[in-house]
């Protein structure tokens, strides 16, 4: 069997195989199992597709020299989309490098032990294989390497902007302090509002702390206790309500949302998704917080009217660097925020080795949900 037809037959194989050696290398099981097996796929049809056409042709494998000098096949849009989704996925850059040697090996392991006819042609098969490996190493890298460096220019000016206007008001109200004569209430509300705009800047610090934390693959940390979770909805609730009266927060809980959970992270993802709410929802309506209490996991759920997002934009919600979800925060912007609530949510939820998922729709609405898992 020819390798573009072995890889074709036998992807399922090809993929348990090469996922089970991908995952031993990460040392940690943090991404969907299906968007794994979905982006190495693709690439290796690709990559199957070119091989076949080569061997109609009669093309020469590709050598390293062509690698270099930039070889244009098909592969490299491929490769694009797999670096495009590794770094939606919070991949590394040494993560998403590590996948290739495994794949290499996986693929070349499979087929010599099992379909390779030795032909003069399989051995050009085989050249022309790890060649074409090769140049979708190097578009992945080029194109992941893009995409971070767009993410933090985008990331470092959103936090320019974001701590302009709270120390803005922080040396104005020092000035008034200094400058003005004022009478004790008139100083007392100074020092109010830069108590305020202080726990603003606390508040973006803790936020960009975790993000960082988390984006170097360390994780936020969980401390779990003894908890109940019908406590840190309703502080939650009572925090929101105090800041955004405008917006009345019905809660319905049902079950027992007794367990073992880091009460203080999912009351700040509880939060983090009752703020996204406010900021999105329709002006003046209400907003449901749905907590259900089920034999195998606890559900935390944040419901608002209003715009739907689009089903193409869902998988990008959770991403903060997504040069899409820039724009639209550029207009639509919260100053009290960095917009990294959402993948803060999802750091903290998959702490709980639990997932997060949205729901959208002009008829229902916009759900987000936090499955959080007892055992």
């Amino acid at each position: 069997m020819d390798l573009a037809t072995f890889i074709t037959t036998n992807l399922e194989q090809i993929l348990e195989s090469w996922e089970a050696s991908a995952r031993q290398r990460r040392g940690r099981q943090r991404n969907n199992r299906a968007t794994l097996r979905d982006n190495a796929g693709e690439l290796l049809r690709a990559i199957a597709r070119d091989l076949a056409e080569r061997r109609r042709s009669g093309r020469r494998p590709m050598t390293p020299s062509d690698v270099s000098a930039g070889a244009t096949t098909a592969i490299e849009a491929a490769a694009e989309k797999h670096a495009e989704g590794r770094a939606k996925l919070g991949f590394t850059l040494d993560e998403m490098v590590s996948e290739f040697p495994t794949l290499r090996s996986t693929v070349t392991a499979m087929w010599l032990r099992d379909a390779m006819p030795g032909t003069p042609q399989d051995v050009d098969d085989l050249v022309h294989f790890n060649a074409s490996v090769d140049v979708a190493l190097s578009e992945s890298v080029s194109e992941f390497v893009d995409r971070v460096n767009r993410g933090r220019e985008l990331f470092l000016g959103i936090l320019g902007h974001d701590l302009r206007d709270p120390l803005s008001t922080i040396t104005m109200s020092t000035q008034l302090l200094l400058e003005v004569p004022s009478d004790a209430n008139q100083s007392r509300q100074v020092v109010r509002r830069i108590r305020t705009v202080t726990e603003r800047l606390q508040h973006m610090v803790s936020d960009l702390l975790d993000f960082t934390r988390s984006r170097a693959g360390e994780g936020i940390p969980i401390t779990r206790q003894r908890a109940n979770l019908h406590e840190v909805v309703r502080s939650a609730v009572d925090e929101v309500a105090a800041s955004h009266p405008e917006h009345p927060v019905q809660v319905h809980v049902t079950g027992d949302l007794d367990g073992n959970w880091d009460s203080r992270r999912i009351g700040q993802a509880l939060s983090n998704l009752l703020g996204n709410a406010v900021h999105h929802g329709m002006e003046k309506s209400p907003i449901d917080v749905i907590a259900r209490g089920e034999e195998r996991e606890v559900a935390l759920a944040v419901h608002n009217e209003g715009e739907p997002i689009p089903l193409e934009r869902q998988p990008e919600l959770f991403d903060p660097l997504s040069a899409r979800e820039g724009r639209e925060r550029a207009a639509k912007h919260d100053p009290n925020h960095l917009g990294l609530g959402l993948y803060i949510a999802k750091a903290i939820v998959r702490g709980h080795n639990g997932s997060i998922d949205v729901d959208s729709s002009a008829e229902k609405g916009t759900t987000f949900t936090m499955h959080l898992p007892r055992a």
